[in-house]
């Protein structure tokens, strides 16, 4: 009987995990995403810290694209490119030391 119940509930458990279908499930599920690439997670596995590794390289590189156009354009690309590069470098900075908090690779 206790392992029917036990059963049961991993059964129950990968319905609500898989279920996103609607705006309720999909805000709940996202919101873990959101947190642990905004917070870190200490015991995240090897290959989600390669993931945000990787999409903090992608912030990287438009960070430096947005440094590019700061120092080549008139006053109009270098309001654009300071707005852009700090967005950019906030978040790329914020995902790669996520990336490596926690444990040893």
């Amino acid at each position: 009987m206790a392992e029917k119940k036990e059963l049961e509930r991993i059964r129950e458990d990968a319905e609500e995990h898989q279920r996103a279908i609607l705006v309720p499930d999909l805000i709940r599920s996202g919101r873990s995403v959101d947190e642990f690439m905004w917070k870190g997670d200490p015991k995240a596995s090897l290959v989600q810290r390669i993931g945000l590794l990787i999409f903090g390289l992608m912030f990287l590189v438009l960070f430096a694209i947005a440094v590019v156009i700061l120092a080549t354009s008139t006053w109009e690309g270098a309001l654009v490119g300071s707005v852009m590069g700090a967005f950019s470098g906030i978040f790329s900075f914020r995902f790669l030391r996520n990336a490596f908090k926690g444990k040893r690779w």
